[in-house]
Parts: structure tokens; C-alpha cells; sequence
């Protein structure tokens, strides 16, 4: 069931996402959301994954493929050498 609660963007650009809603969610405080932009301009919030999670998810797309991610990483790793110019911290 889709649920719907109104909320005001403040003047610094901040809006109270509604306890509801938080609830709903199980967002506490220091949760992290990510805001998505759709084509329609609509936007979707939603938990932010933690980031280990997100690279367990490709592997596990990945495994399904016939993909070396050794060989992926070894290219990656010289792609991203070949820009470095060494003057860089």
C-alpha cells in the first residue's frame, strides 16, 4: 500500500522526512537516504545501502557471467595508472 505524507523544504534546503514514513522505513537517526532524480523528475528516497553491500550485490551479478574479475581489476587498476601523472596526493 503506497503511502503518502506532505513535507516542506526549508530555506536551507532541508525537508523532515514525516515520522510515518520514517517509521515505515525504519529510519533512526544517522540513517543515510539517497535521493533519485527520474527522467519524469519525480523523486524516490530510499536507505542507503552500505557500500560493502553494493559490491557484494555486483559480484554476485557478476558470478552468474562468465566474467575474470582478476583480469577486470588488473585493466581497471592500468586504466586508472594511464591518467595519473604522478604530481597528485
Amino acid at each position: 500500500m503506497a503511502v503518502s505524507e506532505d513535507a516542506t523544504v526549508t530555506s536551507k534546503g532541508q525537508v523532515t522526512i514525516p515520522k510515518r514514513i520514517r517509521d515505515r522505513l525504519g529510519l533512526d537517526a544517522g540513517t543515510e537516504v539517497e535521493f533519485i532524480l527520474e527522467e519524469d523528475e519525480t523523486i524516490r528516497v530510499r536507505q542507503k545501502e552500505p557500500a560493502m553491500d553494493r559490491l557484494r550485490a555486483v559480484k554476485e551479478q557478476l558470478a552468474d557471467r562468465d566474467v575474470d574479475i582478476e583480469t577486470m581489476r588488473r585493466e581497471s587498476k592500468a586504466e586508472w595508472e594511464s591518467h595519473y601523472d604522478g604530481d597528485e596526493v
